[in-house]
């Protein structure tokens, strides 16, 4: 997903909502939250919320709000220019290289099992708006061995975790950042049905084996 700098989103700027998005990743959100986050008056903040809701950036779960697939990659948007073919060919190159390199190192407590590569890229953009690519994780343990090696992967975080949901996704968590590893251009997505299903999409790996060469063209 991209934004530009000159978009709106419910009346705030854009890249305010994204920045709102990133600081409720991966939990629940509240009025509280949006009035913090965008410094506004409290009717503000509702309207805000309802917006968001209404457009599919959150959804309900039980009595809570939680980011949506669309409000993760919200999260996650570009209000870069976008990149040229070239670059974007780059970006995946250096991402198939830290998922080889990842797989490879057992001081990880996941795997990637799948790559896919999906959106504008995909549909022969000359200049695509960012390289959007989903991953499918899986345990590299199993049984106790791998809750073992979760917390091991928590306690050696430097920063403390801000809740607990960060705190039991981290293992998770850490795979996505790494594979991103501040790429300007790059989006990571967990992949679900939705991608695969839905839109245009090449798989770049899968079971330890890069399955075309799709990524350099």
């Amino acid at each position: 997903m991209r934004i530009s700098v000159d978009q709106d989103i419910a009346g705030f700027p854009a890249v305010q909502v994204r920045r709102l998005m990133r600081r409720v990743f991966g939990r629940s959100i509240t009025v509280r939250d949006v009035r913090k986050i965008l410094a506004c008056p409290r009717s503000d903040a509702v309207r805000v919320l309802r917006h968001l809701q209404a457009h599919g950036f959150f959804e309900a779960v039980g009595k809570r709000l939680e980011p949506s697939s669309k409000g993760s990659a919200l999260a996650m948007a570009t209000a870069a220019r976008p990149l040229h073919r070239e670059t974007a060919a780059r970006l995946i190159a250096e991402l198939m290289a830290r998922t080889r390199a990842l797989n490879a190192d057992n001081n990880w407590a996941y795997r990637i099992r799948k790559v896919v590569v999906f959106g504008s890229y995909v549909r022969g953009a000359e200049r695509p708006n960012d390289v959007d690519i989903a991953c499918e994780l899986c345990p590299r343990w199993t049984g106790s061995e791998q809750l073992v090696q979760e917390q091991l992967r928590r306690q050696i975080r430097k920063q403390p975790f801000r809740n607990l949901t960060e705190w039991a996704g981290w293992p998770r968590l850490e795979v996505f950042r790494f594979l991103k590893t501040r790429a300007r251009g790059l989006s990571i997505h967990e992949l679900e049905d939705w991608i695969i299903d839905t839109t245009d999409h090449r798989v770049l790996f899968e079971n330890e084996s890069e399955t075309t060469s799709f990524w350099i063209s």
